[in-house]
């Protein structure tokens, strides 16, 4: 660049200047050959003084031109040779240091070239068994319009009633007694139209499944139910569960634990129903009934051979239920928790519930929650084998006292059923349920209640009134009494404070610390304690002088105050999680490791994507502590993947620098929900 910009362009200016001389020097010598020998000698000096000057100027122009001409002349010899030589030396250390980079990557460039051949395989083998399904799906089902055309008047009787066939009565059959076997399976599912019960009385699309358990449940759309299969199986054969998306069904767990109302779940009860061609208005075509003593549903299929198809398995998995020679408790299979398949069984998507200490399957959540301590009879009035629970509270209740807790609203308690809600029934739940039951719960809730001879006292007049109701008392006894006990809290003990005894926010942060899920539960009800509450709080060593940043105010406070790698403490330990400054109780609970305790805590409303200081969530605790459990019951649970930490990075960015991602769940849940 020099060479162009300086060099040559002062060989143009000593050009430019010497032809300026030239014509100076020429003029003056001009002036001064024209005189005359009578020119005045004073004229004559002036002259010749000038004429020197200008043969003075222009012979230093000259070697000035000279001097860079040779200047370039002498540059043109190495100064491009130079310039190649250092760009050719650049690309080769580029190319050299590019090399060994490659190098130490390459085993890890042939692994990654062996997983893809080996998925490239696997999706191959998969394409063709989708294809061979879906041509036996076509199949099937021009086999299925052909007898429906040919059998559609002859399958009614003359009230109306369908009747099964023989044959196809003995495969659903077969198909349920294998259901005794551990072998759930999906006999029929697929899109219906259902008339709504309102006023207007309109038509909305739903999708229907139809199990081996003999339950026929609904969703109001296809996404949110639960994935059993690629396709619907027309055939008396049931899907097996397995398929093209097999591996990626794990990602729709996290909507286990919402309940069937954020599911938009219904059952329909099959045991006490049976089925009618036609709906009431006989204009509608493909329209058949399920009648029951609760509801009657009016369904109307696309064509007349899926009408015909519903109709007959319904038939058949009714006539199978009453008639039956295996153990008809399954029939409650909106209660246990099942394998869908037996290709599955052990997979992501199983809805096995395992004890903690060992591989015990609970078939019967109702059975556990009420071998429970105190949880044989209602938390509120004492009526035998409750089967509602609040989830939050910890607690079994009546089906009565239930609805005066659905009316607190959710904020106070959170009702489901044992034997309807099945997906919120998970390990972790089961679990928070076994650590707590009615017996102390109620110790909790009902310290202040009076005894039969403390009501006498005229001192306690303010409590008087409050007595815990008997089973046969009425509603409007039991509803007064659950709202002093849980709106008002009334009886609950208030703890007085003392000098001796520590703040409760430090005691509730010790309890979760001590994974003392009892003592956590007591404290959180009787001090109404935030459960957001941070290490600031409750440690007095703080390491950091700001303030911990929140998501608005990051974009105004240089990150790098608030990166952890930039933490001296960290630095110091080498451990992400020894500097807890600005952790809250969710962030203690993830870094021990706790699920149940966890789940205590965001019962009771903590913050899932709450950050501490340096911007890290509960996610990001269960990443570096490695925790991969964990870090998928919170994804499941509804944390953003998405947050970013001081330093700029995710979870998964996170979890990558530690290395492989080992856990293929953990790795798609994460870069799903990036």
């Amino acid at each position: 660049m020099q060479f162009m910009s300086v060099d040559l362009q002062n060989v143009k200016d000593c050009r430019r200047r010497l032809d300026k001389a030239t014509v100076g020097y020429d003029q003056a010598r001009e002036k001064f050959m024209s005189l005359k020998k009578g020119t005045r000698a004073e004229v004559v000096s002036e002259l010749e003084e000038d004429l020197h000057n200008s043969k003075s100027a222009f012979e230093r122009c000259r070697f000035n031109l000279v001097n860079a001409l040779a200047n370039i002349e002498a540059k043109k010899k190495y100064e491009f040779l130079e310039s190649i030589s250092a760009v050719m030396d650049a690309h080769m250390r580029y190319f050299k240091q590019g090399y060994e980079l490659l190098s130490q990557m390459e085993p890890f460039i042939h692994q990654v070239l062996t997983y893809a051949q080996q998925s490239k395989e696997m999706a191959n083998t998969e394409q063709d068994k989708l294809a061979k399904r879906i041509q036996e799906f076509r199949t099937q089902s021009e086999l299925a319009n052909l007898r429906s055309s040919s059998n559609v008047d002859a399958s009614t009787s003359g009230d109306g009633i369908h009747v099964v066939g023989v044959n196809s009565y003995k495969n659903i059959e077969a198909i349920m007694q294998s259901t005794a076997k551990g072998q759930v399976q999906t006999i029929k599912q697929g899109y219906l139209l259902k008339l709504s019960s309102n006023l207007r009385g309109d038509w909305k699309r739903r999708f229907f499944i139809l199990d081996s358990h003999g339950t026929l449940y609904y969703y109001r759309n296809k996404r949110s139910r639960q994935p059993q299969g690629p396709l619907s199986q027309q055939s008396t054969g049931a899907s097996e569960g397995t398929g093209v998306f097999g591996r990626f069904r794990f990602a729709h767990r996290r909507t286990f634990s919402q309940g069937e109302d954020n599911l938009g779940c219904h059952t329909v009860d099959l045991r006490t129903s049976t089925i009618k061609i036609d709906a009431e208005q006989t204009d509608l075509r493909f329209c058949f009934r399920i009648i029951s003593p609760v509801k009657t549903y009016t369904l109307q299929a696309e064509n007349a051979a899926e009408q015909m198809d519903w109709v007959e398995k319904i038939t058949g998995v009714i006539a199978s239920l009453l008639n039956g020679p295996f153990p008809m408790q399954l029939s409650s299979g909106r209660s246990n928790m099942v394998s869908r398949s037996s290709a599955d069984a052990n997979g992501p998507d199983s809805l096995l519930l395992e004890d903690r200490a060992g591989a015990e399957v609970y078939n019967d959540v109702s059975r556990l929650l009420r071998g429970i301590p105190g949880n044989d009879s209602c938390a509120e009035c004492g009526s035998p084998e409750p089967d509602w629970a609040s989830l939050n509270l910890g607690i079994l209740v009546c089906i009565e006292c239930s609805g005066v807790h659905r009316n607190l609203g959710v904020h106070i308690s959170k009702v489901r059923s044992l034997t309807l809600d099945v997906k919120v029934w998970e390990p972790t739940v089961l679990d928070l349920f076994r650590a707590l039951g009615n017996a102390y719960c109620n110790s909790v809730w009902e310290e202040l209640l009076l005894s039969q001879d403390e009501r006498m006292d005229e001192e306690n007049k303010d409590l008087l009134s409050i007595q815990k109701p008997s089973p046969k008392d009425t509603i409007l006894r039991k509803e007064k009494y659950i709202q002093a006990k849980y709106v008002d809290k009334l009886l609950i003990g208030k703890e007085p404070t003392q000098p001796d005894i520590p703040p409760q926010t430090i005691r509730i942060w010790d309890a979760v610390k001590s994974n003392d899920i009892r003592g956590a539960y007591r404290l959180l009800v009787a001090s109404n304690a935030s459960p957001n509450i941070r290490c600031d709080e409750v440690c007095n060593d703080l390491y950091h002088t700001a303030d911990t940043p929140t998501s608005r105010s990051r974009g105004f406070i240089e990150r790098k105050q608030f990166d952890p790698a930039n933490c001296q403490k960290i630095k110091d330990s080498g451990e992400p999680g020894s500097c807890m400054q600005g952790c809250s109780l969710l962030h203690l609970a993830c870094h021990i490791g706790d699920p149940v305790t966890v789940e205590l805590l965001l019962q009771f409303g903590a913050d899932i994507n709450i950050q501490d200081f340096h911007g890290r969530t509960p996610l990001h605790h269960c990443i570096f502590k490695r925790n991969d459990s964990l870090a998928k019951y919170l994804i499941r649970r509804g944390v953003r993947t998405s947050i970013k930490d001081g330093g700029g990075l995710t979870a998964l960015e996170r979890a990558m620098e530690l290395g492989a991602i080992t856990d293929e769940e953990l790795f798609i849940l994460l870069y799903g929900n990036d």
